[in-house]
């Protein structure tokens, strides 16, 4: 189920203050502001699995040099946390605001990495770029990744405008994105963090294998949780078909997320 926030202003929703000890990650979709696509980021609590949204940002006016400086003042309250923006179209920009004009230092930086399509890198090598370039390979892995998280309820997802653009973000070919006339900005906050959380960067920093983890939980032990909350006979046979409602508002039936 979604959550109240406990604070709402210009996009803008946080839905747990920083904690010490805690590690955060902050994922970056980035917009033109003219009132078309949204510029978009999630705050990622990472300490523990499930990882939790604990920040969100969505608004489709907000200009680049606008949206660097909520990210910049954003992320310091989580103890200037690492920031990963998507650079596709004009995301650069926003990361080189951080880097120049606010002086972040804890921008993520990607490489080429042959047939794994990309990886997290220093920042120092040749052709490295300051945020992460969605390739098909990224958005392959990144939703693959997310569709088990979300299943076995290993991400928690706080936001209201969240759920709902997960809920049009469908299969097309080999791919997904957003149905017409829908978006799916926030939805790719959460793809790139997926893949991000694939990364040996990501292992290095947290001490966790989110994939194996995810491997971990059998179809037994899947089973032995959703149990309890019963069966559906639809009339052809015995309990031919699973119906469940989790704790954080998602339908599953037969294994798929509704």
């Amino acid at each position: 189920m979604p959550r109240e926030p406990l604070i709402s202003t210009n996009g803008l929703n946080l839905y747990y203050s920083f904690e010490e000890g805690h590690q955060y990650v902050c994922v970056v979709d980035v917009s033109r502001g003219k009132g078309l696509d949204y510029s978009a980021f999630s705050i990622i609590d990472i300490t523990k699995m499930p990882y939790i949204q604990v920040c969100t940002f969505r608004d489709n006016m907000t200009t680049p040099i606008e949206y660097a400086e909520i990210i910049y003042r954003t992320c310091k309250t989580f103890n200037g946390c690492a920031v990963l923006v998507e650079v596709n179209d004009i995301g650069q920009q926003v990361s080189d605001l951080l880097h120049h004009d606010y002086e972040y230092d804890n921008i993520l930086y990607t490489e080429t990495a042959g047939r794994s399509g990309k990886r997290i890198s220093s920042g120092f090598g040749k052709g490295a770029d300051p945020g992460i370039r969605t390739t098909k390979t990224v958005k392959a892995i990144g939703c693959n990744m997310l569709k088990l998280m979300v299943e076995q309820d290993q991400l928690i997802i706080n936001d209201m405008s969240t759920i709902n653009e997960l809920s049009t973000f469908s299969r097309k070919a080999l791919s997904y994105e957003a149905e017409s006339g829908c978006n799916d900005d926030l939805t790719m906050t959460l793809v790139l963090f997926s893949w991000l959380s694939d990364q040996q960067y990501f292992k290095d920093i947290t001490d966790i294998n989110t994939l194996a983890k995810l491997r971990e939980r059998s179809d037994d032990e899947l089973m032995n949780e959703l149990t309890p909350f019963g069966f559906f006979d639809n009339g052809i046979g015995e309990a031919d078909e699973v119906i469940v409602e989790s704790d954080y508002g998602w339908r599953v039936v037969e294994g798929r997320v509704l």
